[in-house]
């Protein structure tokens, strides 16, 4: 009795431990999701800027995904004069959670 006693608390330890794993599996994977989207939407936000209103160089700015702060840097890169590259990384502030970084190219209408 007390040797089935024991296998079962070790079956349910066990248990507890894959779902306290899945929580933080589910909970990265809402993350990754939030900030593919974040980074998209502002690479669309830079692209829909005329192209001549463009202007190189780095920005970066702080936003929080399901409780993990992120810096987000937007790199304007003007190529030649009528193609510009854009990219858009998010990177955990303290080294907590997913990552992320998109590369679009952007041009003057021709």
């Amino acid at each position: 009795m007390v040797g089935a006693l024991v296998i079962f608390s070790v079956g349910v330890l066990m248990v507890m431990g894959a779902g306290s794993a899945l929580t933080t599996q589910l909970r990265y994977s809402g993350a990754r999701s939030e900030i593919v989207v974040l980074a998209n939407a502002r690479v669309d936000s830079v692209e829909a800027i005329p192209f001549d209103s463009l202007t190189a160089g780095i920005q970066r700015d702080t936003v929080t995904v399901q409780g993990w702060s992120y810096e987000r840097a937007v790199s304007v890169t003007l190529l030649t004069p009528v193609l510009g590259r854009v990219e858009v990384s998010l990177s955990p502030v303290d080294s907590a959670g997913p990552s992320h970084s998109v590369t679009s190219y952007t041009s003057a209408v021709w």
